[in-house]
């Protein structure tokens, strides 16, 4: 039996549930499944048991519950987690049951997540990235396996760790393959977190000038805005900008529903600014933006240009005159699919989750 525990990720995660748990499934192991958050949603069925603790629990007393359940089963061979919040609960595991193979699956860089976020002086943020790292480091004797979503693209922060670490990126599934894209319709989507880095503002005020080109243009941003604060000034901003009938926001949807939505638009856009985090990260979208057909418009930040090249419209991190060019540009192309065709053959050829799944999957094989 194989245990997957999480305390921040939607149950239904694509990474987590739709790719990782399902491929374990397919190769016959029996799944405990446990998250913490607001979500009514049971995912137990054949070869898995999935129990959901509600988001109001906090992660310490979330970990002992896991662990008081967890500690009932000797048949269990691996846990593997997806925080760092809870790297307590494999200490405890293998005090307890030394054989079990702890795996640390990690989503993002997290110092450079903290140095993007943190509103401290820099001084004291980065002596609390210090804590942090060896508040990590001291954990990372009860990981036997760490798993990275990302490529490193400045330096690898668990190099010197000891650990064995892999990268398992989070391509998507060859059966999200939008072969039937040719679309002509001037409708442009972004989709995830609607917050200042992923640079909103800048798509809004691109919107302003693109409308004056094509005045019926259409942006459908999918996701939930990340404070209350920046969702009122980007409502604001659109009714200032005269761009009420040409912006549509729909909340966090279904992740099955995000890939309809994408079906249905021309041009993918990722507005990103320069960030510590855009700097580091690759954004999972751009792949989903390949799969589906879509032409796509990104700012030049490292994490894309490691995958792709000469195939999306760049533009500049925080201008959005830069951003309202490129995508005046694809539309002005759209009626040619070579980038889409040249896009959706790297997700076939290299960028899948069929490609890798083996890699995944191997980690739980015990000899």
């Amino acid at each position: 039996m194989i245990a997957i525990v999480s305390c921040h990720h939607s149950p239904d995660d694509e990474r987590i549930y739709h790719k990782q748990i399902k491929t374990l499934i397919e190769k016959g192991f029996c799944i405990r499944y446990y998250t913490r958050s607001n979500h009514a949603l049971d995912l137990t069925g054949p070869s898995i048991v999935h129990n959901n603790i509600n988001e109001k629990t906090n992660v310490k007393t979330f970990i002992d519950e896991v662990f008081n359940e967890l500690a009932k089963f000797e048949d269990m061979t691996s846990l593997q987690i997806h925080e760092t919040d809870l790297l307590p609960l494999l200490k405890k595991i293998k005090f307890r049951f030394s054989h079990i193979k702890t795996i640390y699956d990690i989503h993002e860089n997290m110092e450079a997540l903290y140095r993007t976020f943190s509103k401290r002086i820099k001084p004291l943020k980065e002596g609390l990235i210090f804590l942090r790292k060896y508040q990590e480091s001291r954990y990372l004797k009860h990981v036997d396996q760490i798993i990275l979503a990302n490529v490193p693209i400045s330096k690898n922060p668990y190099e010197k760790s000891g650990v064995p670490i892999i990268i398992i990126e989070n391509f998507p599934e060859l059966k999200r393959l939008n072969l039937n894209s040719m679309k002509k319709n001037k409708s442009i989507v972004y989709h995830g977190h609607l917050a200042p880095e992923r640079g909103l503002k800048d798509l809004i005020e691109a919107m302003h000038r693109i409308k004056t080109v094509h005045s019926d243009v259409m942006l459908t941003l999918v996701g939930t805005f990340r404070t209350k604060e920046f969702k009122k000034k980007i409502s604001n901003m659109i009714v200032e900008l005269n761009l009420e009938d040409n912006i549509n926001i729909i909340p966090q949807v279904p992740h099955d529903e995000v890939w309809m939505i994408l079906h249905k638009h021309s041009i993918g856009v990722i507005p990103f600014k320069k960030t510590p985090l855009t700097e580091e990260n690759t954004p999972t979208k751009l792949f989903e933006m390949m799969a589906s057909g879509l032409e796509i418009v990104a700012t030049d930040v490292p994490p894309i240009r490691n995958f792709v090249v000469d195939t999306i419209y760049w533009s500049t991190p925080g201008d959005s005159y830069s951003i309202g060019n490129a995508i005046l540009n694809a539309f002005n192309r759209i009626d040619n699919s070579l980038n889409i065709s040249k896009n959706q053959n790297l997700i076939k050829q290299k960028y899948n989750w069929e490609k890798i799944k083996e890699q995944y999957s191997s980690l739980f094989d015990h000899k």
